[in-house]
């Protein structure tokens, strides 16, 4: 095997001084252009020098030669793994808190290397290949579109390097998953709009194409299905741009037309599911412009909230709250027992909780 021959090779030339301790080895493309091999093969072998205790790895410093002949494993060589967690955007409805569970739980276990991506494919391929030639031992990746699946993750997958998706589902992909049950969130979500005597609701979402998004919608969907209630064509909204992680300013205005504009043309709305946060606002505002007001013209529940802690004067929408720290933890969790243990494809789906706010009150 060609990363055996490297292995033995790079650890001969530590061992006779070429690289003596405390100098850092060649780049990762150095060794490739060195030893005329791919990405994939050196880093294997640095991966096994390490495990023996010739080398460190560390983010952004490099590998670093920590033991000339060691009898047995070096602390040094062995110590807390890295791995990198990869977002599409942060905010305080949704991001924060999943970071916090993630900090929370690789304390004193593992370090972070955090990375944001906007949602562009682009910039999330060269991220992972920031980190694994960072010395990223796992990747928690949550992924910036739901219908492709990132050629790296798939290269990552085929040589058993942990990986962990979250807030995603890519089906048929054996990889590890961690997320919110967003179909049963959006059920419940719905059937509780139907019992305050709602039966002409909307769902509004962004033109992301998400699998969390989608499942919000099959749930909105469930809902009508179980409850014998009839699901209007029309009565679905999925081109909002303004909330897509780098949207321009600009987007926010066309967003808010384009929500007159669906109101008017469905004046017998009486209430809708939003998928996030920040959709529910703007469904306020449009409101507004029309206006009319929540509750007493709409019903509205979305996904997600700000915590205004401080400030009890705030709006405050019924919602559906996910386990955000959970699932950073759980990703945690999953990540270092594939680093310890090798790769495994559980996928974790975790409750919610439907939490009534200001937003909701029964059909007059």
């Amino acid at each position: 095997m060609l990363y055996k021959e490297v292995t033995e090779a790079l650890r001969n030339a530590i061992r006779t001084g070429e690289y003596p301790i405390d100098s850092k080895l060649p780049t990762v493309q150095e060794l490739c252009h060195r030893y005329s091999v791919s990405a994939i093969t050196i880093r294997r072998a640095l991966d096994n020098l390490r495990e023996e205790g010739f080398v460190a790895r560390q983010p952004r410093i490099g590998t670093t030669v920590v033991n000339s002949n060691p009898q047995s494993p070096d602390t040094r060589g062995r110590s807390t793994p890295t791995i990198a967690y990869i977002i599409t955007s942060f905010a305080d409805s949704f991001g924060v808190p999943l970071l916090e569970g993630v900090l929370e739980s690789a304390r004193g276990r593992a370090h972070i290397l955090l990375d944001e991506t906007s949602g562009d494919k682009d910039i999330e391929e060269q991220a992972i290949a920031t980190a694994i030639d960072a010395g990223a031992e796992g990747l928690m990746l949550l992924p910036g579109d739901s219908r492709f699946i990132p050629k790296s993750i798939l290269d990552l997958i085929a040589r058993k390097f942990p990986v962990t998706i979250i807030d995603r589902v890519f089906q048929g992909v054996p990889v590890a998953t961690v997320a919110s049950d967003n179909r049963t969130a959006a059920t419940q979500a719905t059937q509780y709009l139907f019992s305050l005597g709602h039966r002409n609701v909307a769902f509004i979402s962004s033109s992301s194409h998400l699998s969390s998004s989608s499942l919000r919608r099959q749930g909105w969907e469930f809902a009508h299905a179980s409850n014998s209630i009839s699901l209007e064509v029309g009565l679905s909204l999925s081109t909002l741009r303004s909330t897509l992680p780098g949207a321009p300013q600009s987007e926010r205005g066309n967003d808010l037309d384009r929500l007159v504009r669906f109101f008017r043309q469905n004046p017998h709305l009486t209430g809708c599911l939003t998928s996030e946060y920040n959709i529910a606002l703007l469904v306020k505002q449009a409101l507004r412009m029309l206006g009319k007001s929540i509750p007493q013209d709409m019903s509205v529940v979305c996904f997600d909230h700000n915590d205004y802690n401080f400030d009890d004067s705030m709006f405050r929408f019924t919602y559906i709250k996910q386990q955000q720290p959970e699932i950073g933890r759980s990703a945690v969790d999953l990540t270092l027992g594939q680093i310890e243990d090798g790769p495994c494809t559980d996928q974790k789906l975790l409750p919610t909780s439907l939490i009534i706010g200001q937003s909701t009150s029964k059909i007059a």
